[in-house]
């Protein structure tokens, strides 16, 4: 604490300040939402990937056949959660991406549920049904 003419200076300056790192940890602690009724059985992974989500062939008329870049929320061996700017207009998608060391993969999803962020986005989720390429064998939902 300094002293200036006849007024203290610095009052607040003599709590410690918490470091960066102890910020960001805090911060990190509190965006960690806690689920306790989550009804799926199997544990997801973080998949922060830019993936291109195009429909199957055939399946929409031409004009809803539009490609466009989501950004990957989580996966499982049975589904996967992303984010999207615009609305899907169709239900059975194929999501790619490359695998480091690995090359393309593509994989059918079923899409089961959409809903609006605060942030102005779209959060989806869905079933994947089978791998349809890649250095991996073709395989289906069991």
């Amino acid at each position: 604490m300094s002293w200036i003419g006849k007024s203290v200076v610095g009052l607040a300056e003599c709590q410690p300040r918490p470091t960066l790192s102890q910020e960001v940890a805090s911060l990190l602690q509190r965006l960690q939402t806690s689920v306790e009724n989550d009804r799926r059985d199997k544990s997801r992974t973080a998949i922060p990937q830019l993936f291109n989500l195009a429909p199957v062939p055939g399946n929409v008329p031409e004009e809803l056949a539009q490609e466009m870049v989501v950004i990957g929320k989580d996966i499982s061996d049975r589904g996967i959660g992303f984010y999207h700017e615009k609305p899907i207009p169709y239900r059975r998608g194929l999501l790619s991406l490359d695998l480091p060391g690995a090359g393309p993969v593509r994989l059918e999803v079923d899409l089961l549920w959409c809903r609006f962020t605060s942030q102005g986005w779209y959060e989806s989720g869905g079933r994947l049904l089978r791998v349809v390429s890649g250095d991996f064998p073709v395989s289906c939902a069991g």
